[in-house]
């Protein structure tokens, strides 16, 4: 008999270990999509797991961050660079959003979850896996406070490093994954999902049951 597919999505939440055990981090997320191989004729007991594909989200929340004797942008700036940017781009030096943003989403969002890579296996792209993961990581992750963005300029570095029409190519391709997912545009180069929504929902609920383009 044939080997079957089978698909599992692993959470892990990434530390950096030069930090001290009582620190308060950045709540970085490496969500990876698995395919389990199995064979009927095989006697092996364990599947074989294979990664297809993998999204790395970034998780703020300033009011943790404070309520724990921390200053919230720190936090960001203490994991990387892309972390203090987004962190920036979002929140002032009080860890309040900013005025944008509140405005932005039909509740008041006390925290941020950002999209910041996706990567699907070149063999395995347009059979919806991109889709499938993203919109299980951000309805396992994110809530109705929780401002969902995303930016769509690629982050391989393959791709950064190439030229003007490469990038574009792929900035092209990346607004097509985000709007299919529901996102809109909120501001240059960041898009938005609103989770307060039940439309928004229901159409990552969708894309989870059945895939989509990525």
């Amino acid at each position: 008999m044939p080997a079957r597919r089978f698909v599992a999505v692993d959470y892990h939440l990434e530390r950096l270990l030069e930090v001290g055990p009582d620190s308060d981090q950045l709540d970085r997320w490496i969500v990876t999509l698995t395919g389990l191989h199995a064979d009927e004729d095989d006697d092996v007991d364990e599947p074989v797991r294979e990664p297809i594909a993998r999204a790395e989200l970034f998780g703020f929340d300033p009011d943790r961050h404070r309520l724990l004797g921390w200053d919230p942008f720190d936090v960001a700036d203490a994991y990387s660079a892309d972390a203090a940017a987004y962190y920036e781009q979002l929140f002032g030096p009080d860890g309040l959003a900013l005025d944008d943003l509140r405005e932005a989403f039909e509740v008041p969002v006390n925290r941020a979850l950002i999209v910041h890579d996706v990567q699907v296996l070149p063999a395995e792209r347009r059979r919806g896996h991109g889709a499938l993961l993203v919109a299980d990581a951000l309805l396992t992750l994110a809530g109705a406070d929780t401002a969902v963005l995303a930016h769509p300029a690629p982050t391989d570095p393959g791709v950064v490093d190439a030229d003007d029409t490469v990038r574009l190519r792929h900035e092209t391709a990346n607004t097509r994954f985000l709007g299919a997912l529901g996102f809109t545009p909120f501001r240059d180069r960041l898009w938005m999902l609103d989770l307060a929504l039940q439309p928004s929902i229901d159409a990552l609920a969708v894309r989870r049951a059945v895939g989509g383009p990525g």
